[in-house]
């Protein structure tokens, strides 16, 4: 009887046991849209191109409008004022006013000055100023003047924050000026100059002497500036290779009018002062020459 209860005490473990092994039946994979999963993959890889393109092209900037009208007004607490004026050498032309043109060429430009005799220029027309050479008087340099008060810390405001500003103690003058540099590497700025109640007088570009922009690789860059800015054949002129003169801190770059047979150099400033030196050894001619951001303006 005790063997026949332990063998089926044995049959009913082995029963279990075989229950606890038994592998559970796999249930069938759900079927997958290969059509609606390569159109998937397509969207997300033109949507990473999209998103790279869009990196890669940043939109280009839209021109400014001239802030400045046919009669001289200049809307100056515009940002196309000074997104333009700050970042360019407008010393000899400005608003429709160049460089060489008689008073009558201006007027005819710019209308009739006005009668404005307590700002140091030769004529104003509202708030472009202008200042004709004493030899041949045609422009030599064109001013912004301003008709209404504008005052320093609107300027700031409008303008930002300003590369320096100097008190009358700082410049040795009875006015305060704000300078604007366009970049680091700079060899001009941009002077807003005050009045004794501290309201904008006149606002000009100026160059400084204090940066090197000029070297060996790019020394001829600024005398082919020299040449487009007047107006000449540089097909006619053989160059030398330019010398530095350690001594005096400028470059020599002797050369030959195939032309005429002249044989003379140009004396090239490290700040971007080019100087005709005639065949007699004496000074001629100069040109400053305006650099920012890496180049000539």
């Amino acid at each position: 009887m005790f063997i026949i209860r332990l063998l089926l005490l044995s049959f009913f473990i082995l029963l279990l046991t075989a229950c606890s092994n038994a592998q559970p039946i796999d249930e069938p994979e759900a079927e997958t849209d290969q059509g609606e999963t390569a159109e998937e993959e397509t969207d997300e890889e033109e949507s990473a191109e999209n998103d790279e393109a869009s990196e890669e092209e940043p939109a280009e900037e839209s021109e400014l409008e001239p802030a400045y009208d046919s009669t001289g007004n200049v809307d100056i607490l515009s940002p196309n004022f000074h997104k333009d004026y700050l970042n360019n050498y407008y010393y000899h032309s400005y608003g429709g006013i160049e460089r060489g043109m008689t008073e009558d060429e201006v007027t005819a430009v710019l209308g009739e000055p006005s009668d404005e005799d307590d700002i140091p220029v030769d004529d104003v027309f509202n708030d472009i100023g202008v200042r004709y050479t004493l030899h041949d008087e045609s422009v030599e340099q064109v001013l912004i003047t301003p008709v209404e008060d504008i005052s320093l810390d609107e300027i700031i405001e409008s303008f930002g924050e300003p590369t320096q500003d100097l008190s009358p103690e700082d410049t040795g003058a009875s006015v305060r000026i704000l300078t604007y540099q366009p970049a680091a590497d700079s060899n001009f700025y941009i002077a807003v100059e005050g009045d004794e109640d501290d309201n904008v007088s006149l606002i000009y570009p100026a160059q400084t002497s204090n940066v090197e922009v000029v070297d060996e690789d790019n020394v001829m860059n600024f005398i082919s500036a020299y040449y487009d800015i007047n107006v000449l054949d540089m097909s006619l002129i053989n160059f030398e290779d330019p010398v530095l003169n350690t001594e005096e801190g400028y470059f020599e770059v002797p050369f030959e009018n195939i032309h005429h047979g002249l044989t003379s150099y140009f004396r090239v400033w490290p700040y971007g002062q080019v100087e005709y030196i005639n065949e007699d050894g004496a000074y001629a001619y100069g040109e400053f020459i305006p650099y920012a951001d890496g180049e000539i303006k």
